[in-house]
């Protein structure tokens, strides 16, 4: 069956009222994802680094000269965190001349770019590159600059605010290298916040490295990589997208990958929400005079429709790949389930718990009632957990107190 056969059976279940727009919406989602398959060239960021020798590894097959990974850093006005991230990755135990370390800026105003330049002699790094674009609102342009242009076996994604523990890089590479592995998990530690850890199946006979619905509670994209899979894979990160650009990528990511290993025994990854308070570091203006402030994008108020663009692409990854056929397609089979499960209960409860105004929830539960009609929830509504079914039927009354009692029942009161 192909893709656009799935699609009309999806929109021929729809109601009357939403099968145009939606149809509408299908072929522009459907025309975004053909042309993020298409190849991009990698941009020459070559000349604007410093690369130095590095010892060959008798265990590897690099070339010589060759990082063992690329620390790709995306930034956005983060003069007052990014030393910190910096600091990070110079203090690691794999040793920094095995590490090359690329910083995309999202056009800052504040002193983050002078800042991350002022890193470059603090260690014996394999190459550092500090490099600017025009501001997208978004990691995403910056995220595929560093898969283009990684020189390293593996890549990890880092944003600029968070920091690594001192023997993350080594824990992970070594795991990759023991389970040759695409990809590698590191233990997450929250600050000021929660951390999405994978978590372990239910069934003490299965596999943790096999799929099951506990990988989708870890859809953050700060992991490692192997490169050459991600390039292989062809997956982009959507530049349009502003909140949650890395859902799609990392169910990609996990449709395809032959090996995933995971690093429990060491803290690898930490993840941070900027203090609340109005004494906060961030509220400082840097060197330059301007603030470094910047409002986390699920707290934001935007528009509910382009808060939840991303799950389009959700799910015209998971068409895509139950399209293909054998292993990729069973998984997805499953992934489309399990991930109806974890919006309902884990993330749309939370972005409703954000929000202040009624008619800001209210809006949340139409656009979020219409993708569940569009994506088939309900086809799935025997699989669905009883908080996931709750949150659905709370959607369907648009009313923003039923909506709200829902979402706190969903995640439990903290």
């Amino acid at each position: 069956m192909t893709v656009a056969t799935i699609a009309e059976r999806l929109l021929d279940r729809l109601p009357a009222r939403l099968r145009a727009p939606a149809r509408q919406r299908v072929a522009a989602v459907s025309t975004a994802v053909a042309s993020r398959l298409r190849p991009r060239p990698a941009p020459d960021l070559a000349a604007r680094r410093r690369p130095r020798p590095v010892p060959r590894d008798a265990a590897s097959q690099r070339p010589e000269g060759a990082p063992l990974v690329t620390v790709g850093i995306t930034s956005h006005h983060e003069a007052e965190r990014i030393g910190r991230c910096l600091e990070s990755l110079a203090e690691q135990t794999l040793g920094a001349e095995q590490i090359e370390v690329l910083v995309v800026d999202d056009g800052s105003t504040d002193d983050t770019v002078e800042t991350a330049r002022s890193y470059a002699e603090a260690a014996d790094w394999a190459a550092f590159t500090v490099t600017s674009h025009a501001p997208t609102g978004s990691p995403s342009a910056g995220r595929n600059t560093i898969v283009d242009a990684a020189a390293g076996e593996h890549v990890f994604l880092l944003d600029a605010d968070d920091y690594l523990g001192r023997q993350a890089l080594e824990a992970m590479t070594r795991a990759a290298a023991r389970e040759s592995a695409d990809v590698v998990v590191g233990r997450y530690v929250g600050v000021n916040r929660s951390a999405p850890n994978v978590l372990p199946p239910k069934m003490a006979t299965q596999r943790r490295d096999d799929y099951h619905p506990g990988w989708l509670n870890s859809l953050h994209v700060q992991k490692l990589f192997r490169t050459d899979f991600l390039r292989d894979l062809g997956c982009r990160f959507n530049e349009s997208l502003i909140y949650a650009s890395d859902h799609p990528y990392m169910i990609s990511v996990f449709l395809h990958a032959r090996a995933v290993a995971f690093v429990d025994d060491v803290d690898c990854y930490f993840l941070t929400l900027e203090d609340p308070s109005p004494t906060a570091a961030s509220d400082r203006p840097g060197r330059s005079g301007r603030p470094g402030r910047r409002t986390h994008v699920s707290r934001a108020e935007i528009s509910a429709r382009r808060q939840l663009q991303f799950l389009h692409d959700c799910f015209g990854v998971l068409a895509l790949a139950r399209g293909e056929g054998g292993e990729a397609a069973r998984r997805a089979g499953r992934m489309r389930a399990h991930y109806w499960n974890r919006l309902l209960k884990v993330h749309l409860p939370v972005l409703v718990r954000r929000k202040t105004d009624d008619d800001a929830v209210v809006d949340l539960a139409r656009e979020a009632t219409t993708l569940a009609e569009l994506y088939g929830a309900e086809t799935s509504r025997t699989t669905l957990v009883p908080e996931a079914r709750l949150m659905l039927e709370a959607f369907a009354s648009e009313d923003a107190a039923t909506i709200r009692a829902a979402a706190e029942a969903a995640r439990g009161v903290e």
